[in-house]
Formats: structure tokens, C-alpha cells, sequence
């Protein structure tokens, strides 16, 4: 090698050469990482995407890009992508298209057979899809991205869009019954429901104005939303009354349907049977007004109980087929002992997992470069295990976990194992961190943060449903400090700096402080030159205090003559928050829900603040900060939708009353929602939360095109009970259809159809569960408030 020749100085006229004093040869950094992917050995290179990059695009340009990078290689050298993103976020969108379609052709079965022939359902459908383009324009012109948050909108707001032509073709058919023309019967029947209708899509719009104005996640994830909302409903709201009149007009032409044609569907019999029982028991209900009040008041306050004893957390939980693996041995183990470890565990991986193991990825260690910024490791002692199932796996990723514990546990005493199956999304809501609940302890002295840590991981471990109870800091990394004795190094001629950077040349490299290059004239390509002792010297016992320093009279000085080596302990990492010294405290949860567990580790945490020390403190982070921040942004979000659907409807109706009559029903909404989620074992969540405050649209564009109704009938001249009896039959219909279109649309995304399709469940249980409850409340309960609060023109003359 052309190196073992380069000449370095002269001594008495003679040349020494790099040979003379040691070896050149092909080497590299000392090793502190290993990369194991399915057992063996590997290059592992992590590729990371820009803020606000497109996932999917990000991930196509990588591959794309492979085929010229192997060009380059040696033949033997192959390039696999092993893990991306993209696989779960076309998972993601793949389940939310089948939801969404799988909806829509409910949709369209549910007009069929609600509207008894393939004109109307048709006319109807019309504004389905031209609806979602509409949502896709405004999405381009405000700058989304089709995604799954974006895709979930349409998804959930699917049964929406047809209520308003819903109502539009109702009042159609009404008007043609009346014996006008179809031109006439269009016309009039538009400008009807004109006002009605564009209060109910503002109010649906609105309700999501909020989520705007929302901070941290809660607005990441509910802001495409509402854009998207809010462009389907404005493309429901043109077609509805431009349009389904206009197609109305022309297809049907005095024929909606006919009374023949009627007849003829069973269906329609059945709903018109409906009716006329529902019309005969609201009669019943209006007599005995106090006594249904009292019952649904009943219900609202048994619904109260069940909410506040509902599970809560800040996502739900979804099976995205992975699992990651965190592995602490002793502070200081060697990295091929701590391989030796993750190969073990690999084994137990495999025989538990058998079939449903697609692939495992081991990561231990640190390299210390740009991706230790990205690793939850921070030494040779750390380690974690990344492992993928198969799609279609046959046991749930949770199932595996307790197994595996105690295997882990068992077989491996001493050592610290933590898991998460949560995913990417997860880690998101979690800020990167690795467990759900996150105990900070603040101060300054680490001995006694670390005292304090230890006791609080025992209270918090004694929590039956809590797992992997574990502190992230360290304070006990094995350590050799040489402290320099400076007058004896000056008498020596040493000085300190150089003395430094000989013993990091010798245990590390002198590439650490000094770059040096060579160039191989071969391929082009740069290597790093520095000196440094060979490795399997370092680990000697008397290395160190051997390592020689240059002194300024020419001589070679030993460590040990001006230096005295001790054996100490030192923080494996310091953490700092908002500049305070911290510790923390991690746990998972297991056999319950995350939010009652933070409130039985909230309390505890209380009896244990008594008992710090004077300048130190306790908060609770990560998850459960995350989450007690969102619910109250999306508490505020739901009395400001409230408020501002009480200020759309109050000019429509002209009064104050009436408007209030159908604020006070939204409440009584939440026995639905409860009901629902307590049968179905679902928490509460953003998610449900975000389905609750759907519902204040929901509920008041049912209401609102009620009283609007009743309203025309007692301007016509008729009676005010009368006027609700016949206002309240005229809406059955319509009222009863737009709620099972909401209702049907949603019914897929509630299964949870697909591998990612359990995130929107919550909210498609709260949608429904308030859907039912606003049906009911729509046809029972407001006519009975408006009975007892309203004030009409008519009554007063």
C-alpha cells in the first residue's frame, strides 16, 4: 500500500517511514452499531423525507432511483428496500376507498328504496359524485393533498351530501301531488326549501370552522377535514337546488311518481304504514308532552353517567401488523454481547410468531452521525427490534405481546424490554416517544432525579394494567476519567491540549479532530486517513495509562507519569427541558384504557408531590399531555359550533325560541352516541369527539327543516298543534331517508374495514349512535318543545 511508504520525518539524516512505526491498511471507525435484518448482518441505510413531502411520491422516487445506484456497485453488492411508509398509506387510503364506495352503493340501495323507482334514486345520485368533485377542487385550490385524513372526510360526510337533494326532491313531489306542471312544481318547490336548506349546509360547514382555529394535532388532523367537509357539502348545496330541480323537471314531467307506480312498491307501503303510525303517535306523545320529556330528560342523565365513565384515549388503537421492540441491557455492555442477546431474542421472535413473521430488522447500538438523532438507542447497551407480520395475519400484533414479555422476562433477567405496536401514527400523536405515558421529573441534581425516578417507576409499577415501567436515564455508564495532574505534565513538557488529542488518536481516531483525505486515483473515490491503536489494544488493562504524549524537550512521556486514571460511573445521556434537568418515566398500558390509567397514575403523582425536594417537580407528558390538550381544544370547538349554528338559524327563523328548541335537542343527542359506544366497547377519543360535534349539524339540519315546515303551515292559516302534526308527517319521509343514507354511508367505515380502517370507526360509531338519537329527537321531541316554547304569528292574532 502506497502509504506504508510515505515518509513522515528524518532522524540523523534518515528517513522514517509510516512502516517503521506501524501499519497502514483498509480499515474503519471503530464499530458502535450493528444492523441485523432477518438475522444477518447488514448495511442498513434509513431514508428520511422532507417536511411535507408526499409520503408515496417520496418513496417511488427512492426506487426509482435504486437501479442507477446499483450500477455503481460490485455484482455481489445487492440494494433491497426492506421497510416503507408508503405500504401503510396506500393500506390506509385502499380501506378508506372501499369504505367510501362500499357506502355509496348503500346509498344509492337506500334511495332506491325509499324513493320506490330508478328516476328519482337516479336524480338523487347526481349529486353524489359531482359533490366530491367539488370537495377535490377546493382541496387543490387551498393546497391539501388527497390523503387518508382528506379521503376519511368524504368517506364521512357521504350520506350528507344527498340529504339536501333529499329534501329538494321531496318537496318536488310534494308540489307535483299538489297538480302542478313539473316546470312549476320544480320551481316552486326550490325556492321552498332554498332558505331551509343553504341554513342546514352552512350549519354542517360551520360546526368544522372551529377545528381551524384548533393547535398540535388536533388541528393536523381535523383541518383537511373540515376543508373537505366544507367543499362536499358547498357542491351538495349548488346541485341540490340547480340541478336535481332542472333534472326533476325534465325526466319526470307530471310523473313523480305516479300512484300506479307507487302501489306497486312494498317498501313504499311500508313507509307510508310508518307514517301514518308515527302521525297517530305524535298525536299521543303531544297530549302527554310532560311525561316523554321526563323520560328523555331520564335518559340524557343516565347518557351523563355513562360519558364520564367511558374509557378514553387520545387515538384508537389500530392493528397496523408491526411491532417495535426495545431492548436495555447493563449500562457498558459490549456491543457483539448485546448482539448476542437480540440474536436470542430474533429466535423467540420467530417461534412465536411462526408463519405470521414476515420480517424482523435489529438495531443496536448508535452510530454516531446523523442517525443518532433518530434512534431511541443511546449506547452499545441498547438495542431494538423492528418486526413486520405478514398482510392477512391471523393473530392479532397486541396477542403477541404478552407472550413475548414473558418469554423475554424469563429467559433474559436483567433486562429491560418495552413494546409498541402502535405504528406510525402513534408515534406521531406521541411526539416520538415510546410509551403512551411519560412522568417527568425536573430539577438539578441528577442523583437525586434518578433517586426520585425510582421511586415513582415502584408507584407507577404497583398499577396492575401498567407494563414495561422503565426510566429512560441512566447515571451508571462505566467510565475511566484521568484527571491531568498540570504542573507535573509542565514539568514534563507536555502540553494538556496535546496530551488530549494523542489519547483520543489512540482510543478513537485523530479523524475526530483533524480531517485528513486520501484519493484513490482508481475510482475517484475519498478515504479517511487518521491514526489511531488497534482495537483489539485498547481493551487491554494497561493501554491507557500507557498512551504516549509529545514532550516539548523531544522525548516520549507516558499517561501514567503525569495523570492519575480512575474508575468512575458517568449519566449514559442528560436530557433537558425548557433548560431544567429531567428524568422520565415510561409505561405502557395493557387490559384497559390509557386515560384511566393516567388518572390513577395523576393520582398518585398528587400524595407524591408532597414529598419532593425543594426545587424539584412532576408533570405528566407525551400521550396523555398530548390528549388532556386536544380534548379541550375540541371541547372549545363544540360550544363554538354550537354557538355558531345558533347564530345561522336565528335570522332564518326570526326568533329566538325556535332556534333554541333545537340547540336544547342536541344535547339529548348524546344518548345515541353513549348508548352506541358502550354496546360496541369503543373509547372516547379526538376521533369520537370529532363525531360528537358532527352531530350539531346533523341534529340541527333535521330540526331546522322540521320547523321551517311547521312554520309554512301556520302561515298557511292552520292550527298550531295541527300545524306540527301535518309538519311533522310531511318531514317523516325525507327525515327518516336522509338519516338512513347517513346512517348506511357510514356503516362500512364503522366495521373498520381493512388493515388501517380502524381510525375512523370512533367517529363513525358517534355519527351513527347521534344520528339515531337526532331522528327520534327530530320527530318527537322538538314538536313537543315547540308545542310548549314556541311563539307563532298566528297564535298571537
Amino acid at each position: 500500500m502506497e502509504l506504508q511508504k510515505l515518509g513522515i520525518t528524518h532522524r540523523n539524516g534518515i528517513p522514517i517511514y509510516i512502516k517503521d512505526i506501524g501499519v497502514a491498511s483498509d480499515a474503519s471507525a471503530i464499530q458502535t452499531n450493528i444492523v441485523r435484518i432477518d438475522g444477518k448482518e447488514q448495511v442498513y441505510l434509513p431514508v428520511f423525507k422532507r417536511q411535507g413531502a408526499n409520503t408515496i411520491a417520496a418513496v417511488e422516487a427512492v426506487k426509482k432511483a435504486l437501479p442507477q445506484l446499483k450500477d455503481r456497485m460490485p455484482e455481489d453488492v445487492n440494494l433491497n428496500v426492506i421497510f416503507d411508509q408508503s405500504s401503510y398509506v396506500k393500506s390506509a387510503i385502499s380501506s378508506l376507498v372501499f369504505s367510501g364506495i362500499s357506502g355509496l352503493i348503500l346509498v344509492i340501495l337506500v334511495l332506491l328504496l325509499f324513493l320506490g323507482n330508478y328516476r328519482s334514486a337516479l336524480i338523487v345520485s347526481l349529486s353524489l359524485p359531482l359533490s366530491i368533485m367539488t370537495a377535490f377542487i377546493v382541496l387543490s385550490i387551498t393546497g391539501q393533498a388527497i390523503n387518508s385524513i382528506t379521503l376519511g372526510g368524504i368517506a364521512l360526510v357521504l350520506g350528507l351530501l344527498v340529504d339536501n337533494s333529499i329534501v329538494v326532491l321531496e318537496n318536488i313531489d310534494r308540489h307535483l301531488q299538489m297538480g302542478k306542471n313539473a316546470t312549476k312544481a320544480a320551481l316552486d318547490a326550490a325556492l321552498e326549501v332554498a332558505t331551509p336548506v343553504l341554513a342546514s349546509t352552512l350549519v354542517i360547514i360551520v360546526v368544522f370552522i372551529p377545528t381551524l382555529f384548533l393547535t398540535g394535532i388536533a388541528k393536523d388532523l381535523f383541518s383537511p377535514l373540515a376543508i373537505t367537509v366544507a367543499g362536499a357539502m358547498l357542491g351538495s348545496y349548488i346541485f341540490s337546488l340547480t340541478l336535481i330541480p332542472i333534472t326533476a323537471a325534465n325526466l319526470f314531467k307530471n310523473k313523480l311518481p305516479s300512484t300506479a307506480e307507487k302501489e306497486k312498491t312494498g317498501f313504499r307501503k311500508t313507509v307510508e304504514k310508518w307514517r301514518i303510525a308515527y302521525q297517530e303517535s305524535l298525536e299521543k306523545a303531544l297530549q302527554k308532552k310532560k311525561s316523554y320529556l321526563a323520560f328523555t330528560l331520564g335518559l340524557f342523565f343516565l347518557s351523563l353517567l355513562g360519558f364520564v365513565n367511558l374509557g378514553y384515549e387520545l387515538f384508537p388503537k389500530t392493528d397496523v401488523g408491526q411491532m417495535e421492540i426495545l431492548v436495555r441491557k447493563e449500562s457498558g455492555t459490549p456491543l457483539r454481547t448485546t448482539e448476542k442477546t437480540i440474536a436470542k431474542m430474533e429466535g423467540i421472535l420467530k417461534e412465536v410468531m411462526g408463519d405470521d413473521l414476515s420480517q424482523t430488522v435489529s438495531n443496536i447500538g448508535v452510530f454516531y452521525d446523523l442517525p443518532a438523532a433518530y434512534t431511541p438507542n443511546s449506547g452499545t447497551q441498547d438495542a431494538f427490534i423492528k418486526a413486520q407480520l405478514i398482510e392477512g395475519h391471523e393473530k392479532a400484533t397486541d396477542s403477541y405481546v404478552p407472550i413475548l414479555r414473558e418469554r423475554f422476562h424469563n429467559e433474559f433477567p436483567g433486562v429491560e424490554v418495552s413494546f409498541n405496536t402502535g405504528g406510525l401514527i402513534t408515534a406521531a400523536l406521541n411526539e416520538g416517544k415510546s410509551s403512551p405515558i411519560d412522568v417527568q421529573v425536573k430539577g438539578n441534581k441528577l442523583e437525586v432525579l434518578r433517586a426520585l425516578a425510582e421511586r415513582l417507576r415502584d408507584t407507577i409499577n404497583a398499577i396492575p394494567t401498567t407494563r414495561d415501567v422503565r426510566i429512560l436515564q441512566r447515571i451508571d455508564q462505566p467510565t475511566k476519567e484521568m484527571d491531568i495532574d498540570r504542573v507535573k505534565a509542565a514539568e514534563l513538557g507536555v502540553e494538556p491540549v496535546d496530551a488530549i488529542k494523542n489519547l483520543v488518536s489512540a482510543l478513537n481516531s485523530s479523524t475526530t479532530f483533524n480531517k485528513a483525505f486520501w484519493i484513490d486515483e482508481n475510482n475517484g473515490n475519498h478515504y479517511y486517513v487518521g491514526v489511531t491503536y488497534p482495537e483489539s489494544e485498547i481493551n487491554k488493562e494497561h493501554t491507557l495509562e500507557n498512551v504516549i504524549a509529545t514532550s516539548k524537550f523531544g522525548n516520549p512521556v507516558p499517561y501514567k507519569l503525569f495523570s492519575r486514571i480512575s474508575e468512575t460511573t458517568q449519566p449514559v445521556e442528560i436530557n433537558h427541558h425548557n433548560l431544567t434537568r429531567e428524568f422520565n418515566v415510561y409505561a405502557n398500558v395493557e387490559g384497559s384504557d390509557i386515560g384511566s390509567v393516567s388518572d390513577d397514575i395523576a393520582l398518585r403523582i398528587k400524595e407524591f408531590r408532597k414529598t419532593l425536594p425543594k426545587g424539584y417537580e412532576v408533570n405528566f407528558e407525551g400521550e396523555v399531555a398530548v390528549m388532556k390538550r386536544s380534548f379541550s381544544n375540541l371541547g372549545l370547538g363544540l360550544i363554538l359550533a354550537v354557538l355558531f349554528a345558533f347564530l345561522i338559524i336565528t335570522p332564518l327563523f326570526k326568533s329566538f325560541r325556535q332556534p333554541l328548541i333545537i340547540i336544547l335537542a342536541f344535547p339529548l343527542g348524546l344518548i345515541g352516541i353513549v348508548a352506541l359506544m358502550m354496546i360496541t366497547g369503543t373509547n372516547l377519543s379526538i376521533q369520537s369527539i370529532m363525531g360528537i360535534i358532527m352531530m350539531v349539524g346533523i341534529s340541527v339540519s333535521y330540526g331546522n327543516i322540521l320547523i321551517d315546515r311547521i312554520n309554512n303551515l301556520i302561515k298557511e292559516g292552520m292550527q298550531k298543534t295541527d300545524a306540527i302534526i301535518n309538519g311533522a308527517s310531511d318531514r317523516f319521509r325525507p327525515v327518516l331517508m336522509t338519516a338512513a343514507t347517513t346512517v348506511f354511508a357510514l356503516l362500512p367505515t364503522a366495521i373498520g374495514i381493512g388493515e388501517s380502517g380502524g381510525a375512523n370507526v370512533p367517529l363513525a360509531i358517534a355519527v351513527i349512535g347521534g344520528t339515531i338519537t337526532a331522528t327520534l329527537l327530530t320527530l318527537y321531541i322538538i314538536p313537543i318543545l315547540y308545542l310548549m316554547i314556541a311563539k307563532t304569528q298566528h297564535n298571537e292574532n
